[in-house]
């Protein structure tokens, strides 16, 4: 993709979150209709709808996106899956924190996000899988590189090119609140710099209690693997943060469907 490209892409985007709602769902008469079906399901925000109701509820307004605190939604493009402007999260570049209180289904003004729903035990997005448990660093036994961890500093839009530059970042008092919860995130995984046996997947888990939905067990020959529990909700979290890219998020499934308990 061109530069000219992509800079037209984003500006399109940004038009159209600045559309308000009215104006996107007039636009999305002339973009996304009728509405498509993803090719391959996309992982949604917390307390979306069934897939074929959110595609014919979304307005493409971004009000989910404005006000996620870590950045974690994005608005599909023009050479997306589904109409442009639905609202998806793509977990290896940021995803979903679980934070209190939802504000983005607050924020869902057609019920694409259900209100109903806006609390941990009814936030169902999917269901994370090992795909790749000979790759996972805890199995092998290397250490959790520096690159792995800086580049998660790429995903966050509040540092300052100081913090971003140094990979530090630092709580300060005037910060607003969605700094403070991105800058507490980069916190905590710096802690698992250069660790031996990594084990960011479990420990970074955004789950009130992560032991019911994630946990380190020991493998087959040796090392330890990742175990996915019944109480994971596909936020991706994990997807973002492993250094390997060994796990993934299987959008509107559950544990159920993929591993036959529950």
């Amino acid at each position: 993709m061109s530069a000219q490209t992509s800079k037209k892409r984003r500006e399109f985007i940004q038009q159209m979150t600045g559309l308000g709602v009215l104006g996107l769902a007039a636009a999305g008469g002339i973009f996304g209709a009728p509405y498509l079906k993803a090719e391959g399901a996309r992982l949604r925000p917390p307390g979306a709808v069934p897939e074929e109701e959110f595609l014919g509820l979304c307005i493409k307004c971004g009000q989910c996106l404005q006000v996620c605190p870590y950045d974690s939604i994005k608005l599909e493009d023009v050479d997306g899956r589904a109409s442009v402007g639905m609202a998806y999260i793509e977990p290896r570049e940021r995803g979903c924190y679980l934070c209190e209180a939802f504000p983005c289904i607050l924020a869902c003004p057609s019920g694409a996000l259900d209100h109903e729903h806006d609390s941990i035990e009814f936030v169902h997005m999917g269901i994370a899988v090992v795909h790749d448990p000979q790759g996972c660093l805890a199995k092998i036994g290397k250490p959790v590189p520096d690159g792995a961890i800086d580049r998660i500093y790429d995903h966050t839009k509040v540092l300052s090119p100081e913090e971003h530059r140094n990979h530090k970042a630092v709580i300060r008092a005037d910060d607003p609140e969605k700094t403070v919860l991105q800058k507490k995130l980069l916190q905590k995984l710096e802690k698992h710099r250069g660790e031996q046996s990594c084990t960011i997947c479990a420990d970074m888990c955004p789950y009130p209690d992560p032991s019911k939905a994630i946990g380190m067990v020991d493998a087959k020959g040796g090392g330890l693997l990742p175990e996915i529990r019944e109480a994971c909700n596909g936020c991706g979290a994990c997807v973002e943060l492993c250094p390997a890219d060994v796990i993934k998020v299987i959008p509107r499934k559950s544990y159920a469907d993929l591993y036959g308990k529950g």
